[in-house]
């Protein structure tokens, strides 16, 4: 919610006065504003984007070296260059390069394998922008092609499983997972409720015994 900075005085007041526990903050945004990924900037009377990193943002990602399928790697360098670009302004895209590149080779990535993956993502992005018009018949037969895939999920093992590749075709595709998962190794432990109180599709509320707050989920 945005409002005039000549009535923001008067606005939070008003609308912290409708519970005591629902309690709205100010922020001024000056010639900024930060909004989930993006930065939002006013410039010459225009907004201008910029990709928004948090203060808690590590520059972990999947790490080359892991036991993973050359194509997830490929994926998250896929997923930075997405965000370096569509989240921002032209004028941004060098810096924002630049930086997706030293934070891959934090993640031991190959110099050559990033240019590569990087270039064909930019190629993709630049030919999806240009693509405005597409034949009445190449969409019927996408769209046919992708609804009679037949997909084959196999766990994955290197020098093994990249074999199941030579399945691939019109109408067979081939993914793979991983076979160790954190819930295989990490298990939440739940208290189990009496009959009674084990209902779905309700709304409860749990009292605090030592105040008076409470927890409604």
């Amino acid at each position: 919610l945005t409002v005039p900075s000549t009535s923001s005085i008067h606005f939070i007041p008003s609308t912290n006065s409708f519970h005591p526990r629902l309690q709205f903050t100010l922020e001024l945004s000056g010639e900024k504003l930060e909004f989930l990924d993006t930065t939002i900037i006013i410039s010459n009377r225009k907004f201008v984007f910029n990709w928004y990193r948090k203060p808690t943002f590590s520059g972990r990602f999947l790490n080359f070296h892991s036991n993973h399928p050359i194509a997830q790697k490929k994926g998250t360098i896929f997923s930075l260059v997405d965000r370096a670009f569509l989240l921002s302004d032209f004028t941004f895209h060098k810096k924002n390069l630049t930086f997706i590149i030293n934070i891959l080779l934090d993640n031991d990535y190959p110099l050559t394998f990033i240019f590569n993956t990087v270039n064909q993502r930019i190629k993709n992005l630049l030919k999806t922008k240009n693509k405005c018009v597409l034949h009445e018949d190449l969409v019927d037969m996408n769209v046919c092609t992708n609804e009679s895939a037949s997909w084959l999920t196999v766990p994955f093992i290197p020098l093994h499983t990249e074999k199941f590749k030579r399945l691939n075709s019109n109408d067979i595709r081939v993914s793979f997972r991983s076979p160790n998962k954190i819930g295989k190794y990490i298990k939440v432990q739940k208290d189990k409720c009496p009959p009674p109180t084990s209902k779905r599709n309700v709304v409860y509320k749990i009292s605090c015994n030592n105040c008076d707050a409470s927890y409604v989920g």
